[in-house]
């Protein structure tokens, strides 16, 4: 069995804002003969760890070592295994591609099948994958596998094989033991082992998409501001025509490897670097808050606004008729912001069929950094929802 060693360099802040500890945590990747392990070898396991007391740079990047191991013949199977299983137990996280639906389930049959202990029982294990799979729509992404998500973050392979073109390749090497044959299995191999190194840097779209909402310990009218959103700014701009728009500037939990614009039905969204705005719409008009009681209510056509039963009582029959679901409301005239959600109260709306609705703006409340916490929390959620 060959062993091979190699580095990488990748930035750790992105594994620290995930909870993940890159001194425990080891990345790995398996090269096989076919999907079925009944039917099929393990040739080669590759693995990206953190050397004991490797310190990381100024610049916040982190020297990993590759480590490779290559089975010279399809026997060597069993002593990969026991050698991988052992290397293990330095680590209590495991890192992978896919490998829920692949790696894992693979190698566990395979370590059954040799009487050997899997190691992964006490393992915490992180599938890059499925962590990564919510970020399709937010990203305009149109495949998820690791090439493809490798390209959006301006990655360029060396490597041109897949794994299925590069089982005739083993089996050539198995015959000649040609180192040329060896450096393409490996070559695949530690570039895809590296790829999830520069994988994680798309957790930072994660952390803006997963802000530390304060729901679960919401009470009353309290709220305290979101971990994320702190240091907000905000300001209003006015047009040519009048028009204004409220521009909410804010500082990112991790810097975003790529930038990204995405315009939605309540604003426009840009993340660069280290900052995200939030440019929304400030729409003057009259709008009108919809009681959902109608029933309960006249509408009097005169003042064009319902008013409640037990108030109508003391207005003469003439002046009033029941209200219906489309005429049961007050009116306000005034500067209003998008809601995607009714956060906060009242809520207008320009139909009662409107699924958008609006809240009137009050210069001196936004001077209070928990009410813009609270309000691009509820953004961000939207955010999540929409395709």
């Amino acid at each position: 069995m060959l062993t091979n060693e190699s580095s990488s360099t990748s930035l750790e802040q992105y594994l620290v804002s995930r909870n993940i500890s890159p001194e425990t945590s080891i990345f790995f990747d398996i090269e096989t003969t076919g999907f079925k392990p009944e039917y099929s070898h393990l040739y080669l396991i590759g693995t990206a760890f953190c050397r004991p007391g490797a310190p990381s740079c100024p610049s916040g990047k982190r020297d990993w070592t590759i480590l490779q191991w290559l089975c010279e013949k399809p026997q060597d199977e069993p002593q990969l295994l026991r050698t991988f299983a052992g290397f293990l137990q330095s680590y209590d996280t495991i890192i992978h591609f896919n490998g829920d639906r692949f790696d894992l389930p693979y190698l566990e049959n395979k370590y059954e099948q040799y009487g050997i202990p899997s190691p992964f029982r006490k393992m915490k294990s992180i599938d890059l994958y499925q962590d990564f799979r919510p970020l399709r729509s937010f990203l305009r992404l149109e495949h998820m596998n690791q090439k493809s998500l490798e390209l959006f973050l301006g990655l360029e392979r060396e490597d041109q094989y897949d794994g299925g073109k590069l089982i005739p390749v083993y089996r050539n090497f198995c015959k000649t033991g040609s180192p040329e044959k060896a450096e393409l299995l490996l070559l695949h191999n530690r570039e895809d082992v590296s790829g999830m190194l520069t994988l994680t840097r798309l957790y930072s779209y994660l952390n803006f998409l997963e802000p530390e909402t304060a729901e679960n310990v919401l009470s009353g009218d309290s709220f305290p501001p979101a971990k994320q959103f702190t240091k907000i700014s905000s300001e209003v701009l006015e047009n040519r025509d009048g028009t204004k728009k409220l521009l909410f500037t804010f500082p990112l939990k991790t810097q975003v490897p790529v930038p990204v614009s995405r315009s939605y039905d309540f604003g426009y969204l840009t993340l660069n670097k280290s900052t995200g705005k939030l440019l929304l719409p400030m729409l003057k008009d009259t709008l009108y808050y919809y009681f959902a009681d109608y029933k309960n209510y006249y509408y009097l056509p005169r003042e064009d606004q319902a008013i409640h039963k037990s108030v109508a009582a003391y207005v003469d029959k003439e002046y009033r008729q029941p209200a219906t679901k489309t005429n049961c409301y007050t009116k306000q005239t005034g500067l209003f912001l998008p809601q995607p959600e009714e956060l906060f109260t009242p809520a207008f709306r320009r139909s009662c069929d409107d699924t958008l609705s609006w809240f009137l703006w009050k210069e001196e409340e936004w001077e209070d950094p928990s009410r813009k916490a609270r309000y691009l929390d509820s953004l961000t959620r939207a955010i999540c929802r929409q395709k």
